[in-house]
């Protein structure tokens, strides 16, 4: 079926009834896909009327409640860890750019601030 005969109306569809109906729907597709489609609604509506939900037994229920019980301790223990790891990260991070954050010596500078200094070995070199 093309998508214009969908959107194109339908002339003399409406009002049929009987045995011309029968055979308009022989050739007609859109009217034969909507007689189809109602007649599926009808039939779901006829047997949801008809059938009543069973009662749940003890056991079942009991299980259902037990089984997302234990789901949501897992969620918030998952929660938990995820936030957990969450500030670790953070830290670490926050760390890494404090050490970052101070410039390396220049090594003319160490080996200036060597040269000065009295050396902790010298006490122990003979005269």
């Amino acid at each position: 079926m093309r998508n214009d005969d969908r959107e194109r109306p339908r002339g003399g569809c409406e009002g049929l009834t009987g045995e011309a109906l029968e055979r308009h729907l022989f050739v007609c597709e859109h009217c034969r896909g909507d007689v189809r489609l109602s007649a599926a609604w009808e039939a779901l509506r006829g047997d949801r009327a008809e059938t009543s939900p069973a009662p749940a037994s003890e056991a079942f229920v009991s299980r259902v409640l037990r089984a997302r019980r234990r789901e949501i301790v897992r969620e918030r223990r998952r929660r938990f860890l995820l936030a957990a790891a969450a500030v670790l990260l953070f830290f670490f991070a926050a760390g890494a750019n404090s050490q970052r954050a101070t410039p390396p010596p220049n090594t003319d500078d160490v080996y200036a601030s060597l040269a000065n200094s009295s050396s902790v070995l010298e006490g122990f070199l003979p005269d």
